[in-house]
């Protein structure tokens, strides 16, 4: 029997929802995030093309499975068939994490800092992308504190593990329970066999993702087209959202640049109804129109018929100026936090902070 859908945790009293956000990133995020490159002009891979931005051919010359393919997963999955312990799978990992652990954030304000400042402590922004800049963004903006939790669903070059204490932290960082060395997380899985149970830090990632998903009331997904080499991540991921007893009410996003009937069509399982909507630019979703308020302005005009006016997170290009404009909504959270005097709705007379 299905399970009853149930309301939002919606807080009337507090103009609040404390129900998560979950924003999930592919690829086609970081490339968004630098759309000119990385500081230092470094373009960012996508797996359609990771082999030739990388620099892998010379490791591929000659080998009869690489051969017309040029998705990396599908490429690396069948060397893996083929030889598991061919040592050109573990120079391409080396040259992968070299490359990728070379990228640097641009100094000014990127889609990720406006991203990580749009969403508060209790929502998770979950990424696939093995590259640090998602990582590097929440380094140069937790000083504001409140930010939302990120995970990595496949690794990530910029994150190290203690797996004997379950800390996560920096490559490069210590242990603050033990003191040893954090250990590179796992980068590479051939498709076939993507068995996330196996490596213990990818599994708490999953789980982590799981309890997360399983209560959100608002789902982004950006840059992430769920591609068929990924089908069991994608299999996961409907698994929990349909355990979601909020969905019926949910909102569904999907910011991508492929074509409206494509996405709707790889997507479609994951909608009820009209309960979605899919746009080009990231700009255009609830984080950035109702900042940092994105579930309770949602909320609002939905289960209320109340709905709050539109205070559309501006463009600085300096990190202090997104800083300045979003430190008196962190302020009203802790103030929210700390005597529940809960949040002002947005309304057309008042001005952005």
């Amino acid at each position: 029997m299905k399970a009853k859908h149930a309301l939002p945790w919606l807080d009337v009293g507090r103009n609040a929802c404390d129900s998560p956000h979950v924003v999930i990133l592919g690829a086609g995020a970081s490339r968004a995030v630098t759309p000119n490159g990385d500081r230092e002009g470094r373009v960012l891979p996508l797996m359609a093309d990771l082999i030739q931005v990388v620099g892998l051919e010379d490791l591929l010359r000659g080998v009869p499975l690489a051969d017309g393919y040029q998705n990396f997963e599908a490429v690396y999955s069948r060397l893996h068939a083929t030889d598991p312990s061919s040592p050109v799978l573990g120079q391409m990992e080396e040259r992968i994490r070299e490359y990728f652990g070379r990228l640097a954030l641009p100094n000014t304000v990127t889609v990720y800092d406006e991203l990580l400042l749009c969403l508060r402590a209790k929502d998770l922004i979950a990424t696939f992308n093995w590259d640090p800049l998602l990582p590097y963004a929440y380094a140069r903006n937790r000083q504001l504190g409140e930010l939302p939790r990120i995970i990595f669903l496949h690794g990530n070059v910029a994150v190290g593990t203690c797996l004997g204490d379950r800390v996560k932290g920096f490559v490069g960082e210590r242990c603050n329970k033990c003191g040893n060395p954090l250990a590179p997380s796992r980068l590479l899985y051939p498709i076939e066999q993507k068995d996330y149970a196996s490596d213990p830090f990818i599994a708490a990632e999953w789980e982590e993702l799981s309890r997360t998903l399983e209560h959100a009331y608002l789902l982004t997904v950006f840059g992430y087209a769920a591609p068929e080499s990924d089908a069991e991540a994608k299999k996961m991921l409907g698994k929990v959202w349909e355990r979601n007893r909020t969905r019926e009410l949910a909102q569904v996003e999907i910011v991508d640049i492929k074509p409206r009937e494509m996405l709707e069509a790889a997507w479609q399982s994951f909608f009820v109804r009209n309960h979605y909507g899919v746009t080009k630019e990231i700009q255009n979703t609830l984080p950035f129109m109702f900042p940092r308020r994105s579930c309770d302005a949602f909320a609002s005009a939905t289960l209320q018929l109340d709905p709050w006016a539109t205070r559309q997170l501006p463009h600085f290009n300096a990190l202090d100026d997104l800083r300045a404009w979003v430190r008196p909504l962190v302020e009203e959270e802790r103030a929210d936090r700390d005597r529940k005097q809960g949040f002002q709705p947005f309304r057309p007379e008042e001005r952005s902070p």
